[in-house]
């Protein structure tokens, strides 16, 4: 299997409710962005995208518009919903994320992890 990267937006699938996924999580095949890869565990650290405007603006979600790394609709990363993954749940690679855009991701997770 093909290696992965950091600001690759890849769509994966993140299972159904209630079955794999519960509460506010994220679920369904969905653009994601990888902000870390383990290629030799086949393991990736991923930010769940979604197109819904969320009702409430929050400080650990991050605006993606339209065509940014080749995202089909505006999308928002949510940087709350942090998750580790296994390759086997890669669909396919959508595109990679500009610096500037990986770089606001990267400043809402320094805030939203204390980190």
């Amino acid at each position: 299997m093909a290696g992965y990267k950091k600001r690759e937006i890849v769509h994966i699938d993140l299972g159904e409710k209630p079955k794999q996924v519960k509460g506010h999580e994220q679920a369904n095949p969905r653009p994601c962005l990888i902000i870390k890869a383990f290629n030799n565990r086949q393991l990736a650290i991923v930010i769940p995208c979604t197109k819904q405007n969320p009702k409430i603006p929050h400080y650990s979600i991050v605006f993606l518009p339209k065509g940014t790394a080749h995202l089909r609709y505006d999308s928002f990363a949510l940087c709350n919903q942090i998750r580790t993954i296994s390759y086997e749940r890669i669909l396919k690679r959508i595109g990679i994320l500009d610096e500037m855009n990986f770089l606001k991701i990267q400043m809402v997770l320094k805030d939203t992890l204390e980190l």
